[in-house]
């Protein structure tokens, strides 16, 4: 993906009459901006943080405090997917596959019932959680604040467990697990503790915010981009996980030093490329036009491009690195709720496109690792995906409405 995007970045700037040392400038240009640095930075911060919060077993003491929380088998069984989803891991629903299927080994299930609840609940939070690459990538993007971002498409992961909890789990008969399970002070204490590198990330952005809400009620125009907000967290995370963990200076070494990051680094790198080329030989101001001539109603082309680009890629970076350069200049900028709702009806037509594609990684394994038919199990996912795009297109009409 990243060698087509850079292909593609130079064919087009050909394309739009530049010549090839203009373009060789405005990928330097783009490679150089503050915002590319920050974005680089942040992604490979996460990475490694997650690497070492899944060596050092944080991940699996994080789910076995939470299953003293509840009975219900099924509960179990998707947050414990849900859990291991918000730490972000290429291709990490083979991580959260095994523990999911003990978790609901009580029940006679197929193999696509456990790849459905596997695979949907550990995809409930990419739509909004700051240590996702796609999220970052979509606010550096946007030039929004995390926080607000954020806001805005933290109904989408309620939706999602709503869907899922209706599709998915309900026609899965309960089987409730036979001890007693008592919720202690020590047992949340517990709890809290190793979920905390997470909750200090959002606790950080959340200060953050406010003070510079507070610094521009005072006259101090303070702005924060989105991709830097999160470093300051993203840093004491890390701090935190290699203190409580004990974690020795060559094991972080060795995650830093780790060839696995680049690849993604590379791609967020030539996306940020892929899109200057855009805005710089006016190409998207060309597509705009043509679309108005045509008259193609600018809310098709919202959902459908990002949607189409999700269901090619498989991943959330690759939809939204395609796709957001192009729509995100034909959203109205005249109010900021407007905006974000385009945004958010953007992103969850991509991120939809997302899961039913074929060449989604954690798709894949998990239909692997339960021997499960993939036809069968993507008729599975119809009803929520479905749901979850009707919902969202509904509720965008209906603040359009609001706003006129």
């Amino acid at each position: 993906m990243s060698l087509s995007l850079l292909l593609g970045a130079l064919v087009l700037a050909l394309w739009m009459g530049l010549a090839p040392l203009q373009w060789a400038l405005i990928a330097v240009r783009a490679a150089a901006q503050p915002q590319t640095v920050s974005l680089l930075l942040v992604v490979g911060l996460i990475l490694i943080m997650s690497r070492l919060m899944k060596e050092a077993g944080q991940m699996d003491r994080l789910v076995k405090s939470f299953s003293r929380f509840t009975r219900d088998t099924r509960k179990v069984g998707s947050v414990i997917a849900a859990l291991i989803g918000l730490l972000p891991m290429p291709g990490g629903a083979l991580f959260s596959a095994p523990l999911v299927e003990a978790s609901l080994s009580d029940h006679e299930l197929t193999g696509e019932q456990k790849t459905v609840v596997n695979y949907w609940f550990r995809h409930i939070w990419e739509y909004w959680w700051p240590l996702y690459p796609g999220v970052v990538l979509a606010v550096a993007l946007l030039e929004v604040d995390t926080w607000q971002f954020m806001v805005t498409m933290m109904p989408m992961t309620l939706l999602s467990v709503l869907a899922g909890a209706v599709f998915i789990l309900q026609p899965i008969r309960n089987e409730r697990v036979p001890e007693k399970r008592r919720v202690s002070f020590k047992a949340v204490r517990e709890f809290v503790l190793e979920i905390m590198p997470i909750l200090i990330v959002i606790l950080v952005i959340i200060f953050l915010g406010g003070v510079t809400a507070v610094m521009n009620r005072l006259g101090f125009h303070l702005k924060i981009p989105g991709s830097v907000s999160i470093l300051p967290g993203l840093l004491a995370s890390l701090c935190w996980v290699c203190r409580t963990n004990r974690i020795p200076f060559g094991r972080i070494k060795n995650a830093v030093l780790d060839k696995g990051l680049l690849p993604l680094l590379l791609l967020l790198l030539t996306i940020m490329i892929f899109k200057s080329t855009l805005i710089e030989s006016r190409a998207v101001l060309q597509i705009r036009d043509e679309l108005i001539a045509y008259r193609i109603p600018l809310t098709l082309v919202v959902m459908f491009i990002p949607f189409i680009s999700g269901l090619v890629t498989g991943v959330a970076v690759g939809f939204v690195g395609t796709s957001f350069p192009l729509v995100i200049s034909m959203f109205p900028s005249h109010s900021l709720f407007e905006y974000l709702s385009y945004a958010a009806l953007a992103y969850t037509f991509g991120y939809m496109g997302m899961m039913l594609s074929p060449v989604h990684l954690c798709f894949l394994v998990t239909k692997d690792y339960y021997r499960a038919d993939m036809m069968k199990s993507y008729r599975r996912l119809i009803l929520p995906v479905l749901s979850v795009l009707s919902v969202v297109t509904l509720l965008f009409f209906l603040t359009r409405l609001l706003l006129h």
